[in-house]
């Protein structure tokens, strides 16, 4: 069974195989940040590594990240549609504090 680990320090949870990361997330009470939980509003953007390990991007997520001006090359994934797969997995939620869905990337 793949393990999903919310960093910094939220926790790793056992999951089953295709569970998206935001499910994961509510399910153990992760404090995640998220709109609609259906890639309209892309409040739910996440670092994911490996990103190999989690299902590939779709087109409506492609297209937001896009309109973002967020990362397309599937380091930066929308948690209400990414699937974990069948290996362990680690969702970097700092990365939430440092953009923002209207604006993009937040200089430091």
């Amino acid at each position: 069974m793949p393990k999903v680990s919310f960093n910094p320090d939220q926790g790793s949870f056992e999951v089953d195989e295709n569970t998206k990361i935001l499910a994961a997330a509510v399910k153990n009470k992760v404090d995640i940040r998220f709109g609609c939980g259906a890639c309209n509003c892309g409040t739910c953007a996440v670092k994911v590594s490996p990103k190999d390990k989690v299902s590939p991007m779709g087109f409506l997520e492609r297209t937001l990240l896009k309109k973002m001006q967020l990362p397309l090359d599937s380091s930066v994934r929308l948690s209400c549609q990414t699937k974990v797969l069948n290996d362990d997995v680690e969702v970097d939620l700092s990365f939430q504090e440092k953009y923002s869905p209207d604006r993009g990337i937040i200089e430091d």
